[in-house]
């Protein structure tokens, strides 16, 4: 946001500007608003909770959040709010000012001079100007129109928020007088701080990433739990279950913007944290209003304050440090999926437990929230790796194309889908395809179907949510076994490549855009995506671990629906060896078929395997349960239970190798803590 600006100052500041230009924003209007709109000033009145971020003596950018309740953002003049919070005053130990405030370090700045001093008037009496009674506290006035400052006034509830960019004028922190005043006697005691800002813009935000929260009071009690790099385990667990974030940048001395990022838990992820490799931070920015008011600041100055909370316990991690923007194949190598992400490098922390005015209790995320995008070195192969994997505008190009050739529709929502591998279209991909070895049993393969189904940027669509930062990539497992090599292929193979004119196998559920895709195909038509690359090593892969002469552990796996995809290829070369395999299925009577098809194309496997109906049976499913009975598989009409998993295998001479949907993966997990255990991740 850029205050105080001249009126033949253009509308965009040179940062905002270079990332119109750099993400092909078309030209149109600043939506800020001059001033305090009065329309705003009611729903402040009824927001609990406001983020503020400063700047500190040393010129470091930092950002706190603060409130709790109705009334933490009142108008006090024109264009002038007034913010109130609770607050816990401490007293300065060894001379140091750090602590003085809770640990907030915004607040420090906010009410310390040049030199980093914050004076009290220890029993002096100001009045506080709403409630006329004595108070004892500390009191601020900044000069020469005060001090460069954003804020985000925020209800989580109603998922509503507004930015606004000025001035601090003043403050106040006042704990009331008494007898045993906490601060005259130097101990620590809850106390209330009030500001005054003076509001030179305004702006709307969308609600789109946030998660609902209802936000009540709570008087804090902070304890400082680290102010050193690296940072404390608790604090690296804090970022890890954040769904939300307050970042505050700064235009050099112009001024300041706060606001919010928001996702799924997790969606930041924390690249290093060492004494060798320092403190950063990276995380995705997802589709939004493409006013790109933060990262233009970035981009002409990367101070950044930034600011987690935890709503359920009142910790908080204040950090501040550096911030890069990337965009296309630099974010995409850095995370995956990702066209545009920043990553901050930290200078500075302060975690504080117990330090927030406030707590949460949590209603209900987004539901524009995409799935969590892992950096590329945490995804098993799934994303790109290289800058020569995507193009300019971020998509990658895949290291081959695979195109759709034949469907079969084993049952009402599950199908099989035949694809043949091609070369790629770019020169480096071609180079790279001729070397792409092919895949192992129990491996999946990634394809990106965005060149077909992308339909391009768009802010809001109420309709269907999910689909805008859909990146229409999706992880499939291969159900058709690997292919054999030729050790001498003819001199047109080897130009192409082992894998060229290849076909393999997925059997998937319909659900979602991909997988509708697919399944309204029609013969003849034209259908391809490219493929990212193959993966799975360390998950649910164990037809090479049964021809190991050192382990004789039984073999168990557990599979729920399509979760059988990865036995498909693997169930044989187990069989073969000898090993003792046992196989649970839990599978809905609808997709009976799927059973049907699979135990009847792998001889042997009907023999070990238990198939657990989860759906009432009518009597229209009588002639697959017949052939599934026919062909060996005992059939159970309930769900796997704790016996079943835990029962006919000894401990300690077993490994489970699971591929269910949450609940039952969860279960078996618990059934089977402090045994060997494997289990398919769809995290990547």
């Amino acid at each position: 946001m850029t205050t105080n600006r001249p009126v033949s100052r253009p509308q965009w500041h040179e940062g905002e500007e270079a990332m119109h230009q750099l993400l092909r924003v078309p030209e149109g209007a600043n939506p800020t608003a001059p001033g305090l709109p009065m329309d705003y000033t009611p729903w402040m009145t009824q927001s609990p909770l406001m983020a503020l971020g400063t700047v500190d003596r040393d010129g470091r950018v930092w950002t706190t959040v603060l409130g709790g309740q109705p009334g933490t953002t009142v108008p006090l003049a024109r264009d002038v709010l007034k913010l109130t919070s609770l607050t816990h005053l401490t007293h300065q130990r060894g001379g140091k000012t750090a602590g003085t405030l809770g640990y907030d370090p915004a607040l420090e700045a906010l009410f310390s001079d040049d030199d980093g001093h914050i004076h009290r008037t220890n029993g002096e009496g100001q009045k506080s100007a709403d409630q006329g009674r004595s108070h004892d506290g500390i009191v601020v006035r900044h000069k020469d129109g005060g001090r460069p400052a954003a804020g985000l006034v925020i209800n989580l509830e109603t998922r509503t928020r507004v930015k606004i960019a000025g001035r601090i004028l003043g403050g106040a922190v006042l704990a009331e007088a008494s007898e045993k005043n906490p601060v005259v006697d130097g101990a620590e005691g809850p106390a209330e701080v009030q500001v005054a800002l003076a509001v030179d813009e305004t702006l709307g935000n969308c609600p789109k990433y946030l998660n609902r929260k209802a936000v009540r009071p709570h008087a804090p009690s902070p304890v400082l739990a680290g102010d050193l790099l690296p940072l404390p385990p608790d604090a690296v667990r804090l970022i890890g279950r954040s769904d939300i974030f307050f970042i505050s940048s700064r235009h050099g001395t112009e001024s300041m913007d706060t606001n919010n990022r928001g996702g799924a838990p997790g969606f930041v992820r924390v690249q290093s944290n060492s004494d060798t490799d320092g403190v950063v931070l990276v995380y995705p920015e997802y589709s939004g209003n493409r006013l790109y008011q933060t990262l233009g600041n970035i981009k002409t100055d990367p101070a950044v304050g930034i600011t987690f909370p935890d709503f359920e316990t009142g910790d908080v991690l204040y950090l501040t440090g550096r911030a890069e923007v990337m965009v296309g194949a630099d974010a995409a190598t850095l995370i995956t999926r990702s066209k545009l992400a920043v990553r901050v490098t930290v200078e500075a922390a302060r975690f504080v437990k117990d330090g927030l005015p406030f707590r949460g209790r949590f209603l209900d995320q987004s539901p524009y929230n995409p799935p969590v995008r892992r950096l590329a070195d945490e995804s098993s192969g799934a994303g790109p790796r290289s800058a020569d994997d995507v193009d300019e505008e971020g998509r990658p190009v895949g290291k081959a194309r695979a195109t759709l050739v034949s469907a079969q529709h084993l049952t009402p929502t599950i199908s099989r889908y035949t694809f043949r591998l091609d070369a790629p279209s770019t020169a480096p991909s071609r180079a790279e395809f001729q070397h792409l070895p092919p895949w192992r049993a129990g491996q999946h393969i990634t394809l990106d179907f965005s060149g077909t189904l992308d339909r391009g940027w768009s802010h809001m669509r109420d309709h269907d949510p999910g689909s805008l930062n859909d990146d229409y990539v999706r992880t499939f497992t291969i159900s058709s076994p690997p292919v054999a090599v030729p050790e001498a292929p003819d001199a047109g193979a080897e130009q192409q490549g082992p894998l060229h004119g290849v076909e393999f196998s997925i059997t998937v559920r319909r659900n979602g855009p991909v997988t509708s895709l697919l399944a309204n195909w029609k013969p003849g038509s034209q259908l391809s995506a490219a493929v990212l690359g193959f993966g799975g090593e360390d998950e649910v892969r164990y037809a090479e671990e049964a021809k190991d002469p050192c382990v004789d552990d039984d073999i168990v796996v557990v599979a729920g629906g399509v979760g059988i995809t990865p036995l498909i290829t693997q169930a044989q070369p187990v069989l073969e060896s000898g090993r003792r395999m046992r196989v649970l299925w839990s599978l809905q009577a609808d997709d009976l078929l799927l059973a049907v098809d699979v135990l009847g194309r792998i001889d042997g496997l009907a023999a070990v395997t238990e198939l657990f109906v989860t759906q009432t049976l009518d009597g229209r499913h009588d002639t697959e349960l017949e052939i599934v009975r026919r062909l060996g598989a005992v059939v159970h009409t309930r769900r796997i239970g704790k016996g079943d998993v835990l029962d006919k295998s000894a401990e300690g001479k077993r490994r489970f190798y699971v591929c269910a949907g949450p609940g039952l993966r969860t279960s078996v997990l618990e059934w089977t803590s402090g045994e060997y255990v494997r289990f398919e991740n769809f995290d990547y």
